[in-house]
């Protein structure tokens, strides 16, 4: 039987020359298509170099549509540009609980706590202690919805003077979850990233395969079919891209064709919406298969798909996917199995 990785051997040849460009994580030198965002969150960081807090500030929009990047992109100019005003970058996502984000606050102010053991309340107080030293600081909540308790943003309000807070959602209706008390004291000001249009995604993933893909092997015809499929979502467009281009590799072929991009629509192909973790998924469809029943059934059904959350985390599973905006709950009222709720499927 031939070695599995025997071809890996005869040619080390590749379409790419960085294949890192496509990532997620990576921040372009430059986004035109967001400029005005960008002067924007600039705008609002302003003040503090005099001193004075700016402008808290809640940007929303859909998953892939450069929320994420843009902040990278002011927060690293920020950094070459001064010393005065220190930005710090929390993903929500990697860090959901008060202990977590304690920690992460606690690493970029410059501590070190091990992961457990330390109470997230001392933790906090030292945190605090240190990024006071600080002229100027500007926080950043990026997928804010994703966060158990946000009464830790409180209490970074009441001890820090000199700070701003951007909080980020995907879902423009999220803000109205948060505590009137917390609402008032952010005071955020609204900043909506629309939609990319067809040929805004055109120029960027044709830009991006420029940068990361050698020369002549993805035509316009095809960015143009990627883009149209991408539905707007710059990191859906990248995934086809690289999908394609390996599905070409497979076949020795030194360009994307055609029959590449269309197997690679399928073979990525997700019904669910963009940005959800595979247990959302997985609540989100029992949800969609028993649209209108009450929890305890629709959770009954995903425990007969295997599914391994205690009631609990069903529970906060699908607080977590209210805020998201896909979904309605409907309370039953008492006589109905108590304080039942139904769920159905956002339209």
């Amino acid at each position: 039987m031939e070695g599995l990785f025997s071809d890996v051997l005869m040619h080390d040849e590749t379409l790419f020359i960085d294949e890192s460009l496509f990532d997620y994580k990576y921040v372009p030198e430059k986004m035109p298509e967001r400029n005005n965002e960008i002067k924007e969150i600039a705008e609002s960081i302003k003040p503090l170099f005099s001193e004075r807090r700016g402008s808290n500030l809640f940007i929303y929009g859909r998953p892939g549509i450069g929320k994420t990047a843009s902040i990278k992109f002011v927060f690293n100019e920020l950094k070459q540009t001064s010393s005065e005003v220190t930005p710090i970058h929390i993903n929500c996502w990697s860090n959901q609980s008060t202990h977590a984000i304690a920690l992460e606050l606690a690493r970029k102010s410059g501590l070190i706590f091990p992961p457990k053991g330390v109470p997230a309340d001392l933790i906090i107080k030292n945190a605090i202690k240190k990024l006071k030293e600080k002229k100027g600081l500007i926080i950043c909540f990026d997928e804010a919805d994703r966060v158990n308790e946000l009464s830790i943003i409180y209490q970074l309000l009441k001890e820090l003077d000199n700070t701003n807070f951007i909080l980020i959602s995907n879902n423009n209706e999220w803000k109205a979850y948060i505590e009137p008390r917390l609402l008032s004291r952010l005071n955020l000001k609204n900043l909506e990233f629309k939609d990319y249009n067809e040929e805004q995604m055109n120029e960027i993933l044709s830009r991006r395969a420029g940068m990361a893909l050698r020369q002549g092997v993805i035509n316009k015809e095809l960015i143009n079919l990627i883009a149209g499929k991408s539905k707007g979502d710059v990191r859906k467009g990248m995934a086809l891209i690289i999908e394609s281009a390996r599905l070409a590799e497979r076949d020795a072929s030194r360009k994307i064709l055609k029959k590449y991009v269309e197997n690679a629509i399928i073979n990525l192909k997700d019904d669910a919406p963009t940005g959800l973790s595979n247990e959302e998924k997985r609540v989100l469809k029992a949800i969609k298969d028993n649209e209108g029943e009450i929890s305890g059934r629709v959770y009954a059904d995903y425990l007969n798909n295997e599914g391994e959350l205690t009631l609990r985390s069903f529970r906060r599973y699908i607080k977590i996917i209210e805020r998201m905006g896909l979904i309605t709950i409907e309370g039953t009222g008492e006589g109905f199995h108590g304080k039942s709720r139904r769920l159905w499927i956002k339209k």
